[in-house]
């Protein structure tokens, strides 16, 4: 009997893919925030949420996911922010975007690694956005990093797809990681040569194209030229600072006396504790987010005799029949299982059984009163974390179990 490959590392590496898709998606949140940092925000804010996803994948792969762990290794690692001159509201929002995001993306099951999801169209979106505003407002490091952003993170998703695509199907084609990775740097250098090509030959491309077309491109482009003018008025005043006039027939330093009193009448802001308030709204943010969505909890589940008797007649099952059961494999059998589970939650939603986020799937069976064997949790677990092997038997009595479900608990709602 061929041994299966053990797929944890897959639905890790799955997770952490995701994860770095939300860090990249927010960065361009940032690229219009300036402050006195040593490295701008946005490239600040992928670095320290790449270290800490780097470290949860390792820490997780041996325990699980594990809010304590997420809270303390982001905590420790968002501080190096201040290490580079940020903001406390930088520390602050990437310990909840990293505890918001960990939680999201590892314990729950992710789309399927066949479906790309929404990340190529957001980025377009995103990246449109924030170059169309940079250009308005004449931000020439704006625009350079939104290029930057744009290029680099689409490298990125390219790359985690192919690393995601080898490890579901390397038992079948046998290729090389190095083969892999040599495949992927030959794409980009090919595109890397493209790109110089086109751009050493597309100065005089324009020249000529201008030549030809000057009279046409000035009709084209004059009233979108007034509309650009316009729209970099409307947002240079909600963006740009007001600038200082300095008062010619004023002494450098010197200000009358109703100037002073002007600025002492606004220095009562400077008294407030704003770090002391703001630490405490993120300590108590914490502190309800740790009790609301902690997993570590023993909870006790009653069984009655047929469904401990049923267990028993499955494990002696299982074990006779153990030769002649084959693994199956993560990406097609095991596959099937989580198909019939997402339909069985997507059916219990439409009738009104809605599992709350964040909610596992024992906390939502116990809170709607449906009776299960811990065997079902077991199987759940296999077909979550893809730990250990899973025969045919298990497989088939998982989805039997789901039918039993929805024909006793879901089949008369409306």
């Amino acid at each position: 009997m061929a041994s299966a490959v053990s797929s944890k590392p897959l639905v890790q590496f799955e997770s952490f893919g995701k994860f770095l898709q939300d860090v990249w998606l927010i960065s361009f949140l940032f690229i219009f925030i300036r402050g006195d940092t040593t490295i701008s925000f946005p490239f600040l804010w992928i670095g320290i949420l790449l270290l800490i996803a780097i470290v949860i994948n390792l820490f997780f792969y041996k325990t699980g996911y594990q809010i304590a762990i997420s809270l303390l290794v982001s905590v420790i690692f968002g501080l190096l922010a201040f290490v580079f001159g940020a903001p406390f509201w930088f520390f602050a929002a990437i310990l909840a975007f990293s505890l918001w995001r960990i939680q999201e993306r590892y314990s729950k099951i992710q789309e399927d690694a066949t479906h790309d999801g929404y990340f190529m169209t957001l980025l377009l979106v995103l990246f449109s956005l924030s170059y169309f505003l940079a250009t308005i407002l004449r931000r020439p490091d704006a625009i350079r990093e939104t290029i930057q952003l744009a290029i680099v993170g689409i490298l990125l998703f390219m790359l985690d797809r192919m690393i995601v695509q080898w490890k579901r199907s390397k038992e079948e084609n046998r290729v090389p990681f190095y083969k892999l990775v040599l495949f992927y740097l030959g794409i980009i250098s090919i595109a890397a040569f493209a790109f110089a090509v086109i751009a050493g030959l597309a100065g005089k491309a324009r020249e000529s194209i201008v030549l030809l077309l000057d009279d046409l491109f000035v009709l084209i482009l004059y009233p979108v030229g007034i509309i650009m003018d316009g729209l970099r008025a409307i947002f240079s005043k909600f963006i740009s600072p007001p600038v200082a006039r300095e008062s010619a027939d004023k002494p450098k330093g010197q200000l009358q006396q109703n100037e002073v009193d002007n600025f002492k009448g606004t220095e009562f802001g400077l008294d407030i504790p704003w770090v002391a308030i703001l630490s405490s709204i993120l300590i108590i943010i914490v502190i309800l987010f740790v009790w609301r969505f902690a997993k570590n909890k023993a909870q006790i589940v009653e069984f009655d005799d047929n469904q401990v008797e049923y267990e028993k007649n499955v494990s002696k099952s299982n074990h006779v029949n153990e030769q002649k059961d084959l693994a199956w494999n993560y990406s097609m059998e095991t596959n099937i299982v989580r198909e019939a589970y997402r339909d069985f939650e997507k059916d219990a939603s439409s009738k009104g059984f809605t599992r709350h986020q964040n909610e596992t799937i024992r906390e939502w069976f116990l809170r709607e009163g449906w009776n299960v064997s811990e065997h079902f949790y077991d199987v759940y677990d296999v077909v979550r974390y893809s730990e250990g092997l899973m025969n045919e038997q298990d497989g088939k009595w998982f989805i039997d179990e789901l039918k039993k479900l929805s024909k006793k608990y879901l089949i008369n709602e409306v």
